[in-house]
């Protein structure tokens, strides 16, 4: 380089850091080529740097420039010294000692290694000194697009994958990451660390320096298959560099051919989507913990890690209405769009499939000539985006992503500019009115703010006609629409609460699609009453309630279960409200004062209060990371709230305690202070430290303690007018009245009925301490009162005794049973105190009247009397078992035994505990098959228990069982009736056989054969002689069926049955391939090689053998069970090896289906 030229360099670039650089014009510089004033921080203001710039030695160059600046006089205080060549550690010391030896301070020494990164970053001197010009690297050491801010240090879910790209890149292989966007393929490379650099397709003209200057092990180009010739390049450079390194590409599955065209021989790597328990830690390792927002994040990326760290950034960066929407996601989706082509048709004719709800192949072909293109140019556009992941076919239809079809619609038809006007798809698409509608509100509800979405929506729903004349289809629509605000759930609810109305008229209350209306509309109530709190809906729901007996465990969508539910429940990201029990209980006190007009009202209202005012809470809802986990959370509401509620409480105190109603309201009757008695009772525990919960903080138990002395202040009149309150409150407080008394709680007192702690018999019975003691008080304490109901006489003891009934079930006892058989025992006048306990319906009471009066005068019932009994269903239980009491069949007892039908065998299911009397020989040889197959089962035949069958009877009995139908029978008879069908088939198979037979022929005439046996009895055909089984096989040949067919038992594994059928009747081999079915035994190795030699496939066989009817777990580890079997079978049965050999190809392809649709539930949690 050019001497001077370096010099002016050096003194420009030194000039930052010597501020008072001043240059020396040439022929004047006395050996320096600069001076340097003020080199020192301080007060040395007369100090002098000189600076020597050479080319050359800068050993001699200080050297020379010493001397003769000693020599001119000059005044030197610092040596620097700038030099365009490479200064070592040597001459570095050199030139300290040229400095020491003059007392000088160590010199400032500026090198080749200083110069070059100056000179990098000062072009114009790049340029002037050295004619270099810039340049773009090709390879970068990372990705141009920067990590996400939301990225983890870590990877989730790639082990295999990192594993299988290193290794590829210590082989120098080639390798092609292949998989949909957003998966995380770019990311995927960066395990590579320093191994690897990436090529900027920019930027090829330097790629052969640049390669020999880095040297790397393998060289990234992301999204190859729109960079072919970088992928070409690289494959030259490689050749004519000699490098051994690898050529990573990452590409989309629908471009897989096409990059590997590129880059033969390349390792192709799946990067598959994540499942979804991965994406769930990925997401909270990005700081995204909340419930709802990890559920929108993974409902949306959808197993793409990508997709999710941006959706998290947006959340971070206080977009979480734009994700919640899925705005977020269609803005990546139309990202990646652009990238994949140039033509807008693409998201026009994705848009149109959204808001159609799905595109069959014919709604493809239509839509081609809305959206202008080719049908068949259409259909490859939705194969390349399934290839991708953003559409999939199911059952032949074509489907969006769901999380991103309302967005998308609300974008493409709803947000100006409109891309597309929604009268073209309306229009041409006529017969999908509902879907596009459903599209509507979803669009509506994805973009608040959308006037035309909200408009259309309104404009959809004013068409509507009457509610009443609805349809289920419809209802759905409305149920989208009600979720947008509270003004469309009230339009909603409103035509719910009228097509409720409607149903309950009798013309309109039946039928399926009337079931379904219902539901619809029940559903509609409930989604109103948990989303908005609407007085409508939860008014409605109460309405809904008076009358439904169903029990609440076991009935989610019960009115009062519902409403319970919301008053406690624990949201997963707000936890427990005051607010909601404040709004639910403004509605349920309106209703009260409003309809409470009956007793069924108030217990309404009163399980409402008590659900309110509970202390408990509860949720539970399933994770969002897996498909198959649950949350269930349980325990004592917030202090805060427990205070609140207190206050609360007195808003229900003065309708509770006004003695008279007003208006059409009633005043609060005992039955609905029982859910009241219970909620005070939690209180009460919470109070004393013995609730069911176990974390409880002081400040709750002393809201406890409050709590449940003002309410109990408030029950403790009520409750104690009524016995049965008051009993059913003095047994609540019992058991805590020791824990209460050692606390200093006083407990309010109850006084209580004694003869109705006598009627509830074993309810009061203290078993703990002696059991024989206890028993006997239990017998002495109802005796006693018996004779107090019989001294007071027919009339007033019926009266007494249905008074006592009616409190013992406020008590919760549903007893009485042993206080009425001694009253019956005392009674001298059975036929008035018959006729009382009629008048008031006591039916515990008639049937012992009834009993006692058969018993003492059984000529003396008058037939009319008997009938009428018999014709009321309320009386009839009661003279059944009036007559199966007694062991002989008189004329009353032949009146009420020859009336007994199919519906009557629940009270034949303790016949087992008679004897053989008249009375179970009538119910043998009795008309009704029901009624005598019930008595037929419960003697002592293949079971001990039961009366012993005389000799005499036994062809009646034999006649009475082969009419046996099992349905008819109850559970316990059911179960008893396996035993004695084993009996028969093993010592009595003639009977057997015919009882069989007759099964069959019943139903030839439904035309399908699904067993007659008892649950899991299809074995006992097994048990019959050969004889029988063929008979019977023969019936059930080509018999159409639901469930297994009797065939696996009757021939089992009997060859010699099966070759007789074969050779003899001239059955079709392949008809008794159903022999075979789930039959992974001897059956299979003794009939499968017979079946073979017959023409029979070694498929068929094999998919008979390997059927099942039911598993659990995973269905893979099934066909991964069944492909052990039949490669063992192969081993242990030579003559099967072709059914062996299928069985495992069957059950092979069977596994590949099974994985794949447990991979995707685990990615999609569903």
């Amino acid at each position: 380089m050019h001497p001077g030229k370096f010099e002016q360099c050096a003194c420009a670039l030194l000039k930052s850091r010597y501020p008072g650089l001043s240059a020396v014009e040439e022929g004047h510089d006395f050996g320096r080529d600069a001076d340097i004033y003020f080199p020192f921080d301080g007060d040395t203001l007369d100090a002098r740097g000189r600076l020597m710039v050479t080319t050359g030695d800068p050993v001699a160059n200080v050297r020379n420039g010493l001397r003769r600046m000693q020599v001119e006089g000059l005044r030197v205080d610092l040596v620097v010294v700038a030099c365009s060549k490479p200064v070592n550690g040597r001459t570095r010391r050199t030139l300290d000692k040229l400095c020491s030896d003059r007392d000088l301070p160590p010199p400032h020494i500026y090198g080749q290694e200083w110069f070059v990164p100056e000179l990098v970053q000062d072009a114009a001197w790049r340029r002037s000194l050295l004619d270099i010009e810039g340049r773009l690297g090709a390879l970068l050491d990372e990705p141009l697009t920067p990590p996400l801010v939301a990225s983890p240090s870590s990877l989730v879910g790639r082990a295999d994958e990192t594993q299988a790209l290193a290794s590829a890149v210590d082989a120098s292989q080639d390798v092609v990451l292949v998989g949909v966007p957003g998966v995380g393929k770019t990311r995927l490379t960066g395990q590579l660390g320093t191994r690897a650099v990436y090529l900027q397709p920019s930027a090829l003209d330097h790629l052969y320096d640049d390669l020999l200057l880095t040297k790397p092990h393998a060289v990234v180009v992301d999204d190859a298959h729109a960079h072919a010739d970088s992928v070409s390049a690289l494959r030259h450079a490689r050749r004519q560099t000699g490098l051994s390194f690898s050529v990573v590409t990452t590409t989309w599955p629908d471009r897989l051919e096409r990059v590997q065209e590129w880059l033969p021989g390349a390792m192709v790597i799946e990067v598959g989507l994540l499942e979804r328990h991965q994406m769930n830690e990925l997401v909270e390792s990005a700081g995204v913990t909340g419930y709802r927002s990890r559920t929108a994040v993974l409902n949306q990326a959808d197993g793409r890690p990508g997709w999710a760290l941006a959706l998290c950034e947006s959340l971070a960066g206080g977009e979480g209405q734009d994700v919640f929407s899925g705005k977020a996601h269609v803005a990546q989706v139309e990202r990646y769009l652009r990238e994949a082509t140039a033509s807008r048709t693409v998201l026009d004719a994705l848009a149109c499939v959204a808001a159609l709800g799905g595109a069959s192949p014919d709604t493809l072909y239509a839509l081609a000539s809305v959206v202008g293109v080719a049908p068949a140019e259409l259909s490859g556009m939705a194969e390349d985006l399934a290839h991708n992941g953003l559409v999939e076919c199911r059952a032949g239809v074509w489907h969006l992503q769901p999380a991103l079809c309302p967005a998308l619609v609300a974008r493409w038809f709803f947000t100006a500019p409109v891309r597309r006007p929604w009268t073209t798809l309306v229009t041409a698409f006529p017969d999908h009115g509902l879907d596009l509608a459903a599209a509507v509100m979803a669009a509506a509800a994805a973009a608040p703010s959308s006037r035309q979405a909200r408009e259309e929506a309104e404009r959809w729903v004013r068409a509507l006609p009457a509610a009443s004349i609805w349809d289920t289809g419809t209802f759905a629509v409305v149920a989208k629409y009600a979720n947008l605000d509270v003004s469309a759930a009230e339009f909603a609810t409103n035509a719910a609460l009228s097509v409720l109305a409607a149903l309950h008229e009798p013309e309109r209350a039946v039928g399926v699609e009337a079931g379904f209306l219902g539901d619809a509309a029940v559903n509609q109530l409930v989604q109103s009453a948990r989303q908005f709190l609407l007085p409508e809906a939860i008014a409605g729901l109460l309405a809904m309630a008076v009358g439904d007996n169903r029990r609440r465990h076991s009935t989610p969508l019960h009115p009062l279960r519902v409403l319970s539910d919301l008053a406690g429940v624990i949201d997963p990201d707000f936890g427990t409200s005051l607010e909601i029990r404040t709004r639910l209980l403004r509605t349920v006190l309106a209703w009260i004062r409003d309809h409470c007009s009956s007793d069924e009202q108030w217990c309404v209202a009163g399980e409402a209060l008590a659900g309110i005012f509970s202390v408990e809470v509860s949720g539970n809802w399933s994770e969002p990371g897996t498909h198959d986990t649950y949350t269930f959370a349980r325990g004592i509401d917030a202090a805060d709230n427990l205070a609140g509620l207190i206050g609360l409480w007195e808003q229900v105190v003065p309708l509770l305690t006004s003695d008279e109603g007003f208006e059409n309201r009633a005043p609060c009757p005992p039955r609905a202070l029982i859910a009241l008695l219970e909620m005070a009772l939690g209180w009460v525990r919470l109070g004393l430290g013995v609730s069911s919960q176990e974390a409880v903080s002081a400040e709750q138990t002393q809201y406890g303690v409050e709590g449940g002395r003002r309410i109990l202040d408030t029950l403790y009149p009520l409750l104690q007018r009524s016995a049965g309150t008051a009993l059913r409150a003095h047994r609540g407080l019992a058991n805590i009245h020791d824990r209460a008394r050692e606390a200093g709680y006083e407990l309010p007192v109850f006084d209580v009925d004694p003869d109705l702690q006598s009627f509830c018999e074993w309810g009061n019975a203290d078993f703990i301490s002696d059991v024989e003691t206890a028993t006997e008080q239990v017998h002495s304490r109802t005796m006693a009162l018996a004779g107090k109901l019989v001294a007071l006489g027919p009339d007033a003891g019926v009266a007494r005794f249905h008074k006592l009934a009616e409190q013992a079930s406020l008590v919760g006892e549903d007893t009485g049973r042993l206080t009425a058989i001694r009253t019956g025992e005392l009674m001298t006048d059975p036929e008035a105190w018959y006729r009382a306990a009629s008048a008031l319906e006591c039916r515990m009471l008639q049937g012992v009247a009834l009993t006692q009066w058969l018993t003492l005068a059984p000529d003396a019932i008058p037939p009319s009397m008997l009938q009428a009994a018999l014709e009321d269903t309320r009386s009839r239980p009661a003279a059944i078992s009036a007559v199966l009491a007694r062991s002989v069949v008189d004329r009353a007892g032949e009146t009420v035994i020859a009336s007994l039908r199919a519906e009557d065998v629940p009270w034949l299911d303790r016949l087992f505990c008679r004897e053989a009397d008249d009375v179970m020989h009538r119910l043998l040889v009795h008309d009704d098959p029901a009624v005598a197959a019930s008595a037929a089962v419960s003697f002592a035949v293949g079971t001990a228990h039961g009366p012993a069958l005389p000799e005499t009877w036994r062809a009646a009995w034999r006649s009475a069982l082969e009419g046996m139908l099992i349905d008819r029978l109850t559970s316990h008879n059911r179960w008893r009736a396996g035993y004695v069908l084993a009996y028969v088939a093993e010592h009595d198979a003639d009977t057997f056989e015919r009882w069989f037979d007759r099964r069959l022929q019943d139903m030839s005439a439904q035309g399908w054969y699904s067993s007659p046996l008892p649950h899991d009895s299809e074995d006992l055909l097994a048990l019959l002689p050969r004889p029988h089984r063929l008979r019977l096989a023969l019936q059930c040949i080509g018999m159409p069926r639901i469930g297994p067919s009797a065939l696996v038992p009757l021939i089992n594994s009997d060859a010699e049955l099966a070759k007789e059928l074969l050779d003899e009747h001239a059955v079709d081999p392949g008809r008794l391939v159903t022999c075979l079915e789930e039959q992974r035994n001897t059956a299979l190795e003794e009939i499968g090689p017979l079946l073979l030699e017959r023409g029979v496939s070694a498929q068929q066989i094999a998919a008979a053998a390997a059927s099942y009817s039911s598993w659990s777990g995973d269905r893979s580890r099934i066909h991964l069970e069944l492909i052990d079997y039949f490669t063992d079978l192969a081993d242990r049965a030579p003559a099967l090896r072709t059914v062996a050999a299928a069985g495992c190809s069957q059950q092979q392809a069977l596994l590949r289906e099974a994985e794949e649709r447990e991979r995707d539930t685990r990615v999609r949690g569903w």
